[in-house]
């Protein structure tokens, strides 16, 4: 039932926009928190440049930290620079899904639900865990903005993040839904269908 409801609010497409923003939102900064992702310094190479690793293979899998894997190529894309780690760029685009769909739950909850009286409260109270959840996850957008470099300890702190903030983002994800489910006003198959529909009556 909670995965038709996830389903369904994500066919409508401002939600599905939502959840999509998110994700790529997140993972521009997590890449960034992990210096994965920089500003070029000068050069007056190609536009578009990538350079492999020789021997890649052997080391696209060999880790730095627990969930913090070593880059295997660097893609440059005009003033930017991404260093390439496959198995980070998993983690962080799975960790992305679980932010914009806890991002586009807490949207869909406020529109749907209502912001008056008591399921006013009961939209905004939906809308903790995702936050709660959302802040552990960008706990390296923190790391960002006050400038840290990714030493050995901040390292280990960062790979104990990533197996809390995804069991927060799955547990805030399902709190949120069983919420809505037990609405009586949230249809599960048919809720953004028919407010689609009342918006094309005249």
């Amino acid at each position: 039932m909670k995965l038709e409801l996830l389903v369904s609010i994500l066919r409508e497409r401002r939600f599905l926009v939502t959840a999509i923003l998110s994700l790529l939102v997140y993972l521009v900064l997590y890449l960034a928190a992990m210096q994965y992702l920089t500003v070029a310094q000068g050069g007056t190479g190609p536009f578009i440049s990538l350079q492999i690793v020789p021997d890649w293979q052997a080391l696209v899998f060999r880790q730095r930290a627990p969930f913090l894997f070593e880059p295997v190529a660097a893609l440059r894309f005009g003033p930017l620079l991404l260093f390439v780690s496959i198995p980070n760029l998993a983690l962080g685009f799975v960790l992305g899904l679980l932010v914009g769909a806890n991002f586009a739950v807490s949207y869909y909850g406020f529109r749907t639900l209502g912001m008056r009286g008591a399921r006013g409260v009961h939209a905004l109270i939906g809308t903790i865990p995702a936050l709660i959840s959302g802040a552990a996850c960008c706990v390296p957008t923190l790391i960002l903005v006050i400038g840290l470099q990714l030493t050995a300890t901040l390292a280990a702190v960062w790979s104990m993040l990533v197996p809390i903030s995804a069991a927060l983002l799955v547990i805030s994800l399902w709190w949120s839904l069983h919420r809505m489910a037990a609405e009586p006003v949230c249809d599960i198959a048919s809720r953004p269908v028919n407010a689609r529909a009342r918006r094309s009556e005249p």
